[in-house]
């Protein structure tokens, strides 16, 4: 319990510390992580970012399996003698095999879909170990030796016996 006292009033003595404020970097939900555990970081945009990617992966893949089940009715030159005549007849074939452009555009949106959120995860968890490390060096560099001892102590195990 000193531990997380600690830490939040490291944080209102030194508010110069905590970074700027965004949605998915430095919330109020990381500042209550980071005194309760130690660690800047957010479950709430984690699991947006995650979840995004995931609904895009499932639009994507539903996307792909849609237009590679799509056909269309085209019309081609009939075969045998009828067709040196310029006789014509309709045929069903893949939307693919009519439009082939369409595949590389499905590829990117995937990419763009599912990449797009996993690209800003990694990118906020970089910034999270960043500040994390900013805080608890700052933090540590001020605590007294009662919070060391109880830090100790509950890391340890020793503090339960």
């Amino acid at each position: 319990v000193n531990l997380v006292i600690s830490r939040v009033r490291y944080l209102l003595t030194n508010p110069q510390v905590l970074p700027p404020h965004h949605i998915l970097f430095s919330n109020s939900e990381c500042i209550a992580v980071w005194c309760k555990t130690g660690r800047w970081s957010t479950l709430q945009a984690s699991i947006f970012l995650c979840s995004t990617a995931a609904g895009n992966l499932k639009t994507a893949i539903l996307t792909s399996t849609g237009a590679a089940a799509a056909t269309i009715t085209t019309t081609v030159p009939a075969g045998g003698i009828a067709g040196w005549f310029g006789m014509t007849t309709t045929t069903t074939v893949s939307l693919l095999s009519v439009q082939p452009w369409i595949i590389p555009v499905l590829a990117g949106y995937g990419l763009i879909a599912v990449g797009t959120p996993m690209i800003f995860m990694l990118k906020a968890k970089e910034k999270w170990e960043s500040t994390t490390n900013t805080l608890n060096d700052g933090f540590w560099g001020t605590a007294d030796s009662d919070i060391f001892v109880e830090a100790i102590k509950s890391w340890s195990g020793l503090e339960h016996n």
